[in-house]
């Protein structure tokens, strides 16, 4: 009995449904320094690739890779990870919705600027 219950737990031990990569390590340095979100987005941005390749991407990756675009004023390429997060995650539509609209509204607001560059 004591062997097919430590079989069990070490069996549940060794998998993991998800790839984490870096991303535990990224964020605890995002904490550190919030300021370097650039690092915090290289560090998703590889968790995406290789969680994509092995169809194990975490919950809220997608979101969080979108926000930190969205930081960096790059609302177009944000929407793609709101809209990937919401078709993995059903449960996150709500609120990728809101930070869909979020984005879309950061956009409407560079478009004027970006018209009156190239008068």
């Amino acid at each position: 009995m004591v062997l097919v219950g430590l079989v069990v737990v070490l069996t549940g031990c060794s998998t993991t449904k998800y790839y984490w990569g870096s991303y535990e390590t990224a964020l605890y340095k995002h904490y550190k320094n919030p300021g370097d979100r650039e690092y915090l987005g290289q560090q998703l941005a590889g968790v995406i690739e290789r969680g994509e390749r092995r169809d194990r991407v975490p919950p809220g990756i997608y979101a969080e890779y979108g926000y930190v675009l969205l930081v960096h004023g790059k609302a177009k390429e944000a929407i793609v990870y709101f809209e990937q997060e919401k078709r993995n995650w059903p449960e996150s539509t709500h609120l990728m919705n809101i930070m869909i609209e979020n984005a879309r509204a950061e956009q409407e607001k560079k478009l004027p600027a970006e018209t009156n560059d190239k008068k």
